[in-house]
């Protein structure tokens, strides 16, 4: 049940690291000086331009490996430990080989994060102009929102993703055509349910953390800027 674990936290936190700080570059360079708002399609474009640095440094290499070790358990039994799977992974395909499903899996979070951040902020800078307050349950109501839509939109680049990252591999087309194959249309949304069950609880609970952390650490960075 928790093959392939240690990799998903690693590259849950290089992803989520690089996405917020992505993201709130890029925010703060284009947002409205008076406001200090994006307008929605900026939002969406944020997102998508911090996806894509989350998945070239961080999410392709360890979603390769922790969907190959995960397909391996089933199947082929080679990789005894996530280094193993490395180690065979590049000496069977170099470099390269840790990059398998790279189209699918930047497809992903691109738009994965412009719809997880995008409809996070557009929720919460409606929120702030109609002097909603910013509570621990509003932050967690708009994370879950965040996360429904994004689960809905993006769950067909999931499903391309995870059959192109397999422990035999597959190219995106090879996965699309596959895909198609097996289930039709409809397969490209399987594992929309058990996706739905991360992606609610992660996105309240990521953004719940993300807006407190936030809170102790502005006001210090603040000062240190100042001080420089």
């Amino acid at each position: 049940m928790y093959k392939g674990c240690s990799t998903l936290v690693i590259g849950s936190v290089g992803k989520d690291g690089i996405r917020f700080l992505g993201f709130d570059t890029i925010k703060n360079a284009f947002k409205d000086p008076e406001t200090g708002t994006l307008s929605p399609i900026r939002n969406m474009l944020a997102g998508m331009g911090s996806g894509v640095a989350a998945s070239i440094f961080a999410v392709t290499p360890t979603e390769r490996i922790k969907t190959a070790l995960i397909d391996d358990a089933r199947h082929l039994k080679r990789f005894n430990s996530p280094m193993h799977a490395v180690r065979l992974i590049y000496a069977e395909s170099g470099f390269l080989g840790l990059y398998r499903g790279f189209a699918g899996t930047t497809l992903k979070q691109a738009f994965a994060t412009a719809f997880r951040m995008g409809t996070y902020n557009i929720l919460k800078d409606y929120e702030n102009t109609h002097q909603i307050p910013q509570t621990t349950a509003t932050n967690f109501a708009n994370g879950t929102v965040a996360g429904i839509t994004t689960t809905y939109a993006t769950q067909p680049f999931d499903c391309i993703k995870t059959r192109s990252q397999s422990a035999k591999g597959a190219t995106t087309l090879e996965a699309c055509r596959t895909i198609l194959a097996d289930d039709g249309v409809r397969g490209f949304w399987r594992g929309t349910t058990m996706r739905l069950g991360r992606t609610i609880f992660s996105g309240g609970i990521l953004f719940t953390v993300y807006e407190q952390v936030a809170a102790i650490l502005n006001p210090v960075v603040a000062k240190v800027t100042v001080e420089a």
